[in-house]
C-alpha cells in the first residue's frame, strides 16, 4: 500500500461512516403520548363555552385561532394568513390553504363562518367571554372557500385582535355541536397539533 492511498483510504472510510450515521437520524419518529398536567381544573372540552386559562391553555393543543400574537400582542398570522380593512365596517380574510382538520376535511370559509355563528347564536349564558370577540360583529360571508368577509355594526380597528381569541371548528353538517358532546370526548375535532382522544 502506498502513501498517497492511505488518505484516500480514510477519506472513503469517512465518507462511509458519515452516510451509514446520517441514515439512523433519517428514520421515522415513532407516535408519542403526549400526557399534560396542570394544577388547574379543565372545566371543559367546549373551545367557545367559558374563557378560561386553565381551558384555553389546553384547547391551544386541539385547535387554532384566526389570528394569533407574538409576545409584543400584535396579532399575527394563524388560520388566517393576512387580512385587510375594506372599509370602516368591514374586513377581509385570506386563509390558510391545505389545512386539514383531525377528522381529515379541508378547513374552510364555512368554518370560520360556523365558529362565529356558534358563540353569537347558539351559545347561550352562562357560557362566558366568547360573545364579547363577537358582539360588534354583524354578518360574515364567504366569497370562495379561502376568503371570509366579516362586517361589523360599527366602526372596528382592533377586530383582528378580537379573533386571537376565538379557536375555529370543524363546522358540523347536523348543527352545531353541543357543549355536552364535546366534553363527552366525541366531537373535539381542530386543526391543532395534537388530536384528542379519550
Amino acid at each position: 500500500m502506498s502513501v498517497l492511498d492511505q488518505p484516500r483510504r480514510r477519506l472513503v472510510a469517512s465518507c462511509i461512516a458519515v452516510a451509514l450515521s446520517a441514515g439512523l437520524f433519517c428514520t421515522t419518529a415513532a407516535a408519542v403520548e403526549l400526557r399534560i398536567g396542570t394544577q388547574l381544573k379543565l372545566m371543559t372540552l367546549d373551545p367557545h363555552y367559558a374563557d378560561l386559562n386553565e381551558n384555553n391553555s389546553l384547547l391551544a393543543h386541539i385547535y387554532e385561532r384566526l389570528v394569533n400574537q407574538d409576545a409584543s400582542l400584535n396579532p399575527q398570522p394563524g388560520l388566517a394568513v393576512s387580512w385587510t380593512r375594506i372599509s370602516e365596517n368591514s374586513w377581509a380574510f385570506k386563509l390558510r390553504e391545505g389545512v386539514r382538520f383531525h377528522d381529515g376535511a379541508a378547513f374552510t370559509a364555512q368554518d370560520v363562518i360556523y365558529s362565529i355563528n356558534r358563540i353569537q347564536s347558539f351559545l347561550k349564558p352562562p357560557s362566558g367571554g366568547f360573545q364579547n370577540y363577537t358582539q360588534n360583529i354583524k354578518s360574515v360571508t364567504a366569497p370562495d372557500p379561502l376568503t371570509v368577509v366579516i362586517e361589523t355594526t360599527d366602526d372596528a380597528p382592533t377586530l383582528p385582535l378580537s379573533l386571537t381569541s376565538i379557536f375555529i371548528m370543524h363546522e358540523q353538517k347536523d348543527g352545531f355541536a353541543t357543549t355536552e358532546n364535546l366534553n363527552s370526548g366525541s366531537q373535539p375535532v381542530g386543526t391543532g397539533p395534537y388530536k384528542f382522544q379519550s
